[in-house]
């Protein structure tokens, strides 16, 4: 794309990935960017005044408390290496409304980090603009203007921003270790009595106000889809990011309290700001007003991309408006959710409470991280052999611990911050029930359909081939064998046992000798034709539906069935089990007409201009090839039609092959007759299998009438397969009144 041009929208269906940019050192930097910036220069004056110098038994403590969950999240991003984090998380191991819950108090509590970053850097900013050059803006416009600012490098690239990210991380933390260093030398012992003024309630009550200060590591999971090989690289950037910064804290701590008194740190927003001035002199206090900014405006960075990725996720699993599932395709960045996520942010900076901000941010963190470590429970239960490059130890104990461990901290926080914090939760649960619920189903059935329509163009085919007429058995499973060994496919043999309506699906279990027989027989024509074959019975209410959910279940894209005859007029009103399976099933479907399919000589395709016939066109090497047949294409014209319109039906045959991409080699015929039923049916002769596009429209063009496949199947007795393929389509609603409900349906796997 030219870079000088403006790059146009895609459309929010367009299949677009993110790019891989971001290696361990990115990665890394990430979470403990996000980590070093409030819990330090804002947070950690606040502590000191809640706790007293036993603040750095609270960052020690939080730093273990988290240990758990991080292990947690290692393990689950090393094994779902997906955008969205914990709320990815959760949507595999609880799914439904929990994970949307999870999702939804993720973005908020991220959206509410971002507000109080963006005022701790105006806490440093401001100072030193006043330095620099005598002028103070207010707080919340200098708020205001970084988080703009920020939202603008993560829309241009996860590249650019993840540059400005190590930059800005590896300076600040560099800084910090000079800082400490220039401090140690002012540390008094008898600041540290009493060390503990409050007792435990103090320390827990600080623990309770810093944990937004540890939470980096969910970031680093959020953008699992930018981290190159994300199933080793992500959990030790986890490990690294929890590890680095609370060296870090504990020591910037220490030296805090052994030079100032808590109370003074206590009424600071900017507490390292108060020890420059104190120790360091101006030169000191320049020093600690860059790294300020330093930090701030990385762990704002950091929060601003974990915000949009968390946003993005929702929306292309369906929770939120599918306008923010887009991609920019320039930028390869989900910039309709940084958008919204930052109108939030930008509308969270003007509010100016710090503490509260920063309590209400943790209360919708730990609200998510107990669903997260919930979530590596149910996984490990559903599914046990996921492979999992990081393992924790001691499972479940350490999810357990890591449960216990953040109720224990909900426990000290503010009526007013449960107050707002669960009137988010319960705003969430409406926007659930009202939009979301439903929107998400649709979301996965379109999703499923483009897969299930991609593979079909790519002939990667698994089909399956419903077995209940011993006669039929030799005939299907020829079919389906000829077209996977053609197209490398494998076959599932189904049989379904049909339980009457109103009756308990588990009265159906009786003996199954009969249909273990038929799928045993399959199994063995399967073995012979070197085909993958798999075999299944299921009970239903009804035979169709039945076939359609195993289909749906296996990720079958092909069905092939048996039709023993002619439908009666009483039939088409009840629909039979052909009907509702070809109207349907969300893939293509081969009907076999006939009961032998022995000695056959010539495979013909009847040329119609509709995308079934195509279907039998491009199908049809498999069988000639199977039989080593003559192959003959015919196309029926009016009998009294001239040369002109022959020579033109010709033309049409052509360009019906090339259309079908036939590579083998094939006669052509035009037929003359009446009616194009009757010039089919004279045509056939003892060993031809035809193969034709299936034709019927409505369902009440299917009761009135009688199409060209059923009459030719009605006068032959030979083997007959008609082919329809997959559209996605409206039904209308005779369609729905004739297709009836969905049954429920039971499986018995046969091993």
């Amino acid at each position: 794309m030219d870079k000088n041009k403006k790059a146009d929208i895609l459309p929010a269906d367009t299949e677009i990935k993110f790019s891989r940019d971001l290696g361990l050192l990115e990665a890394t930097t990430l979470g403990v960017g996000a980590m070093i910036g409030a819990g330090i220069f804002i947070l950690s004056g606040m502590a000191a005044g809640i706790a007293g110098p036993a603040a750095t038994l609270s960052y020690i403590l939080c730093g273990l408390m988290t240990l758990f969950t991080a292990l947690s999240y290692s393990e689950l991003s090393s094994s779902i290496p997906l955008a969205g984090g914990g709320y990815t998380f959760v949507h595999q191991g609880l799914g439904g409304y929990i994970a949307f819950l999870n999702g939804w108090a993720l973005i908020f509590g991220s959206v509410v980090a971002c507000a109080l970053y963006a005022l701790g850097f105006a806490e440093h900013f401001n100072p030193l603009l006043n330095l620099m050059v005598k002028a103070s803006p207010s707080i919340k416009f200098s708020a205001f203007a970084i988080a703009l600012v920020l939202l603008v490098i993560n829309i241009k690239g996860t590249k650019e921003s993840g540059k400005t990210q190590n930059f800005l991380t590896l300076t600040k933390v560099a800084m910090l270790i000079i800082f400490i260093g220039l401090c140690i030398p002012f540390v008094r012992v008898q600041n540290f009595v009493p060390f503990a003024p409050f007792g435990f309630t103090g320390i827990i009550s600080a623990t309770a106000l810093i944990y937004i200060s540890f939470f980096g590591f969910e970031l680093i999971s959020s953008a699992s889809e930018e981290i190159k090989n994300p199933k080793k690289t992500v959990p030790k950037a986890i490990l690294l990011s929890l590890f680095i910064p609370t060296l870090i804290y504990v020591a910037v701590v220490l030296v805090s309290v052994g030079i100032l008194d808590y109370k003074t740190l206590g009424t600071s927003a900017a507490p390292l700001v108060l020890i420059a001035k104190k120790v360091l002199g101006d030169y000191g206090l320049l020093f600690v007003l860059i790294a300020g900014l330093l930090s701030t405006v990385s762990a704002l960075n950091a929060t601003v991309l974990a915000a949009a990725r968390q946003t993005y996720a929702m929306g292309r699993d369906g929770y939120l408006p599918g306008k923010i599932f887009r991609l920019h395709p320039q930028f390869k960045t989900p910039y309709t959710a940084i958008a919204v996520v930052g109108v939030v942010i930008l509308l969270f900076t003007l509010s100016g409470e710090v503490e509260f901000v920063a309590h209400l941010a943790n209360f919708c963190y730990l609200f998510a991280l107990i669903l997260v470590n919930l979530s590596v429970i149910m996984l490990r239960k559903k599914e046990p052999r996921l492979r999992r490059p990081f393992k924790l130890p001691w499972h479940p104990l350490i999810p357990l611990l890591a449960i216990a461990c953040n109720v224990a901290i909900l426990a000290f926080m503010s009526p007013r911050t449960y107050l707002l914090g669960a009137g988010w939760l319960g705003l969430g649960s409406l926007v659930y029930l009202g939009y979301s619920k439903g929107q998400k189903e649709t979301v996965e059935k379109h999703r499923r359909l483009k897969e299930i329509l991609k593979r079909q163009e790519r002939k990667e085919y698994k089909i399956l081939v419903a077995l209940a007429n011993p006669k039929t058995v030799g005939m299907l499973m020829t079919t389906a064998c000829a077209i996977a060994k053609k197209f490398d496919g494998e076959v599932l043999g189904l049989n379904v046992g049909e339980v009457p309506p109103g009756t308990p699906l588990r009265k159906g279990l009786a003996d199954f000798s009969q249909q273990r027989l038929i799928l045993s027989r399959a199994e063995n024509i399967a073995r012979q034709e070197k085909v993958k074959f798999d075999k299944q019975i299921k009970l239903s209410h009804r035979l169709s539906y039945g076939i359609l959910e195993t289909a749906e279940e296996e990720n079958c894209n092909f069905i092939i069935m048996g039709r023993s005859g002619p439908e009666k007029t009483l039939e088409k009103i009840l629909t039979t089990v052909m009907d509702i399976v070809l109207k349907e099933a969300p893939c293509n479907v081969a009907v076999v007409c006939g009961e032998r399919m022995d000695q056959i000589k010539r495979v013909i395709v009847t040329a119609t201009d509709n995308v079934n016939s195509q279907l039998a066109a491009e199908l049809s090497p498999a069988l000639v090839e199977k039989f080593g047949a003559d192959f003959l294409i015919v196309h029926a014209i009016a009998q009294d039609a001239g040369a002109e319109e022959e020579t033109l039906a010709k033309r049409w045959i052509d360009s019906f092959i090339e259309r079908a991409n036939l590579k083998i080699k094939c006669k052509r015929k035009i037929l003359k007759a009446e009616k194009p039923a009757l010039a089919i049916i004279e045509e056939i002769q003892t060993g031809d299998l035809l193969l034709m596009g299936e034709s019927r429209g409505g369902a009440l063009e299917q009761l009135l009438f009688t199409s060209v496949p059923e009459e030719v199947v009605e006068k032959i007795s030979g083997p007959i397969i008609i082919f329809k393929k997959f559209q996605p389509q409206k039904r209308s609603w005779a369609e729905r009144i004739i297709a009836g409900k969905k049954a429920k349906v039971k499986r018995e796997s046969l091993k």
